[in-house]
């Protein structure tokens, strides 16, 4: 502090002292022969000489000559002050959603119940309010003790740059900000000055701990592997650079791209609404909407498609496939005779719904069977079952409501089956075409005839089967078509 104004006289000895920030001032008094005289007057005319009346606290003033008055001074005693000005808000950014920021997974520091579900950013569609721009302010000027005014720095512009995925739209209620709205569905993104809304979740390395299971509404990439368990849910492509190693769901209403080894379990399950294509595949069960293209192996998987399997360079190896189009591959089966299945349907038959009737149909067949030989001669000869003793009687009886009640439920289920084969021929064209190895133990189908290959075959060979003939030909080879 440094002293603004000395006084001295009978009554009081004065010094007014200003605080560094020149927002304060300071009395000293010292009580002198006469100060039992002291009259307010005196001092706010000393005041008077160094500040604005307006910003003298009457009260202290008061409460001091008070004091001096009964003989006692006062040190460093505030007697003024001014109003500091208020600087300028900045404009902000203030998120109204979740967003994803890179590194922003597990704390191994906190304790987490959940690895999987993290939940890291949030889905957003096109036209949804993502967050609000609030516009500078330009601050409040203020006053020094010495009545001076105190200038007020503005504040700063929001130095974020918005990507045209982002598009203003003013507030008329709220005139102080402005809403930011998704042209894009995607996630919310920051990155230093640079804010957008991604159409693609990039994952640079690994799908694990550090992200969870992903449930996003555009294109998902992933640089490296997915780790065992973790599921991938997107409503665009999903595309694995590594590798999916076990136990793992894939779910895209669009294609989705496996670069590396695929190995699928007792849980996984892969469901693209267009194309499948994968390097390697062990045990995966897939069904697609669109092409499912084989680069090396598949073996022992379920494949499923409404279009065809390409394989020109790889091998299929046991398991079974079921598709429309037809199957084109460098070698089927392989020289130890293990089963490999090729089945071409129609579109409605290579459905999960038509499968989930078939395997009913199976579980019906096996219960009548169960049941026959419960009931045994009483089955075909219902009229000795009256005459049984009536413990005996109850449980056939019994055991025959439960037969005629699957065999009912069997016969509405075959009917069911015989309308979706009906509704949709199978592909007039559609073939299966070995360019290399056809192996025995490969068998091809159709809902109507079958055949079993007994022996080595080398390519290019290819069959067609004969709904007319009720069997499979030899036909000659063309490049199955691939559109």
């Amino acid at each position: 502090m440094r002293v603004a104004h000395r006084f001295q006289n009978d009554r009081m000895q004065l010094e007014l002292s200003v605080s560094d920030d020149k927002l304060k001032l300071f009395a000293r008094i010292v009580p002198q022969t006469d100060s039992a005289n002291a009259e307010v007057s005196d001092l706010q005319e000393q005041l008077l000489k160094v500040t604005q009346d307006s910003l003298i606290e009457e009260g202290v003033v008061k409460d001091i000559i008070a004091q001096l008055r009964q003989g006692k001074g006062c040190e460093g005693r505030r007697i003024a002050k001014g109003e500091p000005s208020i600087q300028g808000r900045d404009g902000k950014l203030v998120w109204l959603v979740r967003r994803f920021r890179p590194g922003s997974g597990i704390d191994p520091n906190k304790e987490l119940a959940d690895f999987y579900n993290l939940g890291l950013f949030e889905n957003i569609e096109v036209g949804k309010e993502v967050a609000r721009v609030y516009k500078p302010t330009g601050g409040t000027v203020g006053v020094d003790v010495f009545g001076k005014p105190l200038t007020a720095r503005p504040g700063k512009v929001l130095a974020s740059r918005f990507e045209k995925s982002l598009q203003f739209k003013p507030n008329e209620t709220h005139p102080e900000y402005q809403t930011l709205v998704a042209t894009v569905s995607g996630y919310a993104h920051e990155e230093g000055e640079k804010v957008t809304i991604r159409d693609t979740l990039v994952i640079e390395n690994n799908l694990d701990y550090e992200m969870g299971h992903i449930d996003f509404i555009g294109n998902v990439r992933i640089g490296g592997d997915v780790q065992k368990g973790f599921h991938i849910k997107a409503r665009g492509d999903i595309e694995v650079l590594g590798s999916v190693l076990g136990e793992n769901q894939l779910t895209s209403q669009a294609s989705i791209t496996v670069k590396g080894f695929h190995q699928g379990g007792g849980d996984a399950h892969v469901k693209a609404g267009a194309n499948y294509t994968v390097g390697i595949a062990h045990g995966v069960n897939v069904e697609a909407g669109g092409m499912i293209t084989i680069k090396k192996e598949a073996r022992d998987c379920s494949l499923r498609t409404v279009s065809a399997v390409l394989a020109p360079s790889a091998s299929i190896i046991g398991g079974s496939i079921w598709c429309v189009k037809g199957f084109e591959g460098r070698t089927l089966g392989n020289e130890m005779g293990v089963r490999t299945s090729i089945e071409l349907r129609n579109e409605l038959e290579v459905t999960a719904e038509y499968r989930a009737i078939e395997e009913k149909l199976k579980k019906h067949e096996t219960a009548l069977a169960a049941l026959e030989l419960h009931i045994g001669p009483y089955l075909q000869n219902r009229k000795r079952i009256p005459l049984l003793n009536a413990k005996f009687r109850v449980k056939i009886t019994d055991l025959v409501g439960k037969y005629d009640y699957v065999q009912t439920s069997l016969e509405k289920l075959k009917d069911a089956v015989k309308k979706m084969k009906e509704a949709k021929p199978a592909e007039a064209d559609s073939r299966v075409n070995v360019t290399q190895e056809l192996h025995e133990g490969v068998v091809l189908s159709t809902s109507s005839c079958s055949l079993e290959i007994k022996e080595f075959q080398k390519g290019p060979v290819s069959y067609r089967p004969m709904e007319s003939l009720g069997k499979w030909v030899v036909v000659s080879y063309q490049p199955l078509l691939r559109g």
